[in-house]
């Protein structure tokens, strides 16, 4: 699973580590189930898939 993870951030260039870190951020935080597709990769704001 976790390999599909990468596998999708990378084909939507976005940095993978960001993309979990944040995500993951974002359900600990209570991200409704409602929206989901907001956690999508494809849907992650590229400026903070930059790496630092």
């Amino acid at each position: 699973m976790l390999a599909s993870i990468v596998a999708t951030c990378k084909l939507n260039d976005v940095n993978p580590a960001a993309y979990i870190a944040e995500t993951l951020e974002a359900i600990i935080d209570g991200h409704p189930h409602s929206r989901i597709e907001d956690l999508m990769p494809w849907r992650f704001r590229k400026s903070s898939s930059q790496p630092q």
